[in-house]
């Protein structure tokens, strides 16, 4: 761990200081998660608990001064409009990108440090995934209570008033207009409705906050649309004695394990329609639409649906597909797999056959080699769908081409288990889409609690190696890794750039064709509810979990 002191010029010449702190200093930062941190009013980058958080938190962090604040270059603040501040955030997260190749995962805000966040994460076109909102305020009018009328009498008349602040051991003096003041205690936030569903917001507040109360921290709950709300016993409007607490909490929002089950209980319904359906016979199926992008569009639900192979399906399982209008369904597998497992024919659904992989591929030596990348974690995995990314193309260009041509006739892809060459085409879609990376990700990990513990398809995959692999490397097989779909993105992104790019110059799409799949595969929210309101019986189907 290391810290390090920038100091990051601006397009007006005017410095801004921050904190660096690096998890691993020693390795590149290209692709790597980051957090920024802004403090409030009267504060700077070491304030209370941010020292401590920056060095608990399971990333890369900057923490620093806003422009009129510690050790950045000084300018008259105006408390009517946060214009400034958010300049600053963009300038620092330009920067931290351009220079260090940083992805920016989270804004983590304090006190009137929050106003500027807020509008940065509406207004700016770019998937972030997470807000951290400390003590945020929603009601400004509020602050009005604080002063006797004798002193708001005396301010507008006067027109001004002169404050004191101590940064850094330097009494500074600061004016504030009442036109200022005035615009201050008129901000309205329930901007904050307009956040995009994409960027996940934890709320916290403590209950003896001295300048804002809980009741602020409800009313973000009640307006932001996908927000988790943290209230902390006893802590004041700085968490004094509640750093701890507070660092714990934040902590906690940010494992793998909270992300994980927090982003598969939130999607196992879209807008009361089941994602996990129970097919029953067929392991891993699910509705790949619902998720949202920043331009509050969302991926078209009962369209594209993921899965393990077919061969189990019941008669009740069709019955199913035949409820969702499946009309076809992709299989991904070699020859030599088709053979060993087998394949079914379901009446009135058409079978594609397009496998990812050349027959000589999924020998099962060739097979072996490759389940071996997955026991060396993440880079392997990600190197398998690499492979698949490269060796998939013919395969996906008939995929997206039913997309192109076909709009109004839902289908299935489906591998042996539904897992990678599904999953990167599924990645394709949603990246297509302009769903964020994080949530790609964790959509791809959503296979390990359909599959990795499914004892039955553990042992039939263990007696198909014939002691090849233990149990538990196969376990480690099956496992859909977060880290290893986020590390595939990066890898995408170096290699191929853009979706659009991928689909152009290597599926040999046009653009005007491209424009076309994107608008076949999105849907506005209203839309889309509508479509599926029509079919009670659609609505009303079983879900998985």
């Amino acid at each position: 761990m290391s810290d390090e002191l920038l100091r990051i010029k601006n397009d007006k010449g005017q410095i801004i200081v921050g904190i660096l702190e690096r998890k691993l200093p020693k390795e590149s930062t290209r692709g790597t998660k980051i957090g920024i941190m802004c403090h409030g009013v009267q504060a700077h980058k070491n304030f209370s608990f941010q020292p401590k958080l920056a060095k608990e938190l399971p990333f890369d962090t900057f923490r620093f001064d806003f422009r009129g604040y510690g050790e950045s270059d000084f300018i008259s603040i105006d408390y009517g409009s946060c214009e400034n501040e958010i300049n600053d955030i963009d300038t620092v997260v330009e920067y931290l990108e351009r220079e260090y190749g940083y992805q920016l995962y989270a804004i983590i805000s304090h006190s009137m440090g929050n106003l500027p966040s807020y509008h940065y994460v509406t207004r700016i076109r770019r998937n972030i995934p997470h807000l951290v909102a400390i003590s945020a305020r929603y009601h400004f009018s509020n602050l009005l209570r604080n002063y006797p009328k004798e002193f708001l009498k005396k301010f507008k008349s006067e027109g001004f008033k002169v404050d004191e602040y101590k940064f850094y051991g330097e009494i500074k003096r600061v004016m504030t207009t009442y036109e200022s003041f005035s615009n201050f205690v008129s901000i309205d936030m329930s901007f904050v409705r307009e956040l995009p569903e994409s960027t996940s917001v934890l709320i916290l507040h403590g209950t003896n906050d001295e300048y804002t109360t809980p009741n602020d921290a409800a009313e973000f709950s009640n307006v932001v649309p996908n927000n988790t709300l943290k209230v902390i016993i006893g802590a004041n409007h700085s968490y004094s004695d509640h750093h701890n607490e507070l660092v714990s909490a934040i902590r906690e929002y940010f494992s793998d394990e909270f992300q994980s089950t927090r982003f598969f209980e939130k999607n196992k319904f879209m807008s009361s329609i089941p994602r996990y359906l129970n097919v029953e016979g067929v392991t891993n199926f699910r509705d790949l639409g619902g998720y949202p992008n920043v331009t509050r569009k969302y991926v078209r639900k009962r369209f594209i649906f993921r899965s393990g192979n077919l061969n189990g399906i019941t008669e009740n399982g069709i019955k199913t597909l035949n409820l969702l209008n499946i009309q076809n369904v992709f299989d991904f597998r070699s020859t030599p797999e088709v053979q060993d497992i087998g394949f079914v024919n379901i009446p009135g659904i058409s079978r594609i056959h397009i496998s990812i992989f050349k027959d000589a591929d999924h020998s099962k030596e060739a097979l072996f080699k490759k389940w071996s990348s997955y026991i060396q974690d993440y880079e392997g995995s990600s190197n398998v769908c690499m492979i698949i990314l490269d060796e998939g193309r013919p395969a996906y260009k008939v995929v997206f081409r039913h997309i192109l041509n076909y709009p109004n006739r839902p289908f299935i892809i489906h591998g042996a288990m539904g897992k990678d060459r599904t999953g990167v085409l599924c990645m394709l879609v949603l990246k297509l889409c302009g769903v964020s990376d994080d949530i790609i990700a964790r959509e791809y990990e959503i296979t390990n609690r359909n599959i990795q513990y499914n004892e039955d398809i553990i042992k039939t995959y263990y007696d198909l190696c014939k002691g090849h692999f233990t149990m538990d490397e196969i376990r480690k097989i099956m496992n859909a890794k977060y880290e290893s779909m986020i590390l595939t993105l990066h890898k995408f992104s170096d290699i191929y750039g853009t979706v659009d790019n991928y689909l152009n110059e290597y599926l040999g799409f046009t653009q005007r064709e491209i424009d076309q799949i994107k608008n076949n595969l999105m849907a506005d929210h209203a839309e889309n509810i509508d479509n599926y309101k029509r079919d009670n019986e659609l609505l009303h189907l079983k879900s998985a979990l």
